[in-house]
């Protein structure tokens, strides 16, 4: 019995692991052709019974934490990337990862956060989850780019760093424009406050991602002083 339901165990798991294939680059292409249906998706999915939510899609957390990973392999990929320019504890691939889940979390975590606030509406694990899940969309996208932008970047031909720039600025204006589309359908008001809105947050998730980086940078100093 025991060996049947192990058996059964990997049959689900190699089904799961294949259909990601499938349902990465699906989710990828309509979140950057669709990205604002794609935000209101993740609401209207999380009312389903949880065995039908995100049926035709991969979910949005899962989607962010894969992107990452593609991030974490393109930095690697690079001819001469920034791991050995990493702290002791970040020298580790799975260490190296949660950090970056973590960070990057902390990006879709504000905006949903600053939506609650302007909304009024009372914080709870249940009224975050669903804002919290459109955030994750659409940052998703934003991850990857970053790692072609780094993986360009170290690239030894002329015009690289150009294109490498160019890459994070773009990216950067897609992220902020849609960021106010959301801010605006959200709360009702004006392209200039959903501008402000959209801005002032994710200028607060940046300085609360380089603050933990450079906590952790100082933590590792301090672990290796004599």
């Amino acid at each position: 019995m025991d060996f049947m339901r192990l058996i059964k165990s990997l049959e689900e798991l190699l089904y799961e692991v294949m259909v990601m294939l499938v349902f990465f680059p699906r989710t990828l292409f309509l979140t950057i052709r669709h990205p604002q249906r794609m935000m209101d998706y993740a609401d209207t999915e999380l009312g389903d019974v949880q065995s039908e939510q995100y049926s035709d899609t991969l979910s949005p957390p899962l989607f962010l934490m894969i992107c990452l990973v593609i991030n974490h392999l393109l930095e690697r990929a690079a001819p001469a990337g920034l791991q050995g320019a990493l702290p002791t504890i970040l020298q580790d691939t799975q260490n190296l990862l949660i950090f970056r889940v973590f960070m990057f979390s902390l990006l879709p975590l504000i905006l949903a956060l600053r939506l609650m606030q302007k909304l009024g509406t009372m914080l709870d694990r249940e009224t975050l989850r669903p804002v919290f899940y459109a955030q994750c969309f659409v940052t998703a996208p934003i991850t990857l780019l970053i790692g072609v932008g780094a993986a360009i970047s170290h690239m030894h031909w002329a015009g690289a760093r150009m294109v490498s720039n160019g890459v994070f600025v773009g990216g950067l204006i897609w992220y902020l424009a849609q960021q106010t589309l959301w801010f605006r359908s959200k709360l009702a008001c004006g392209t200039g406050v959903a501008a402000a809105n959209a801005v002032g947050a994710t200028v607060t998730a940046a300085i609360l991602i380089f603050m933990t980086g450079f906590v952790v940078l100082v933590a590792t100093m301090e672990d290796v002083t004599p």
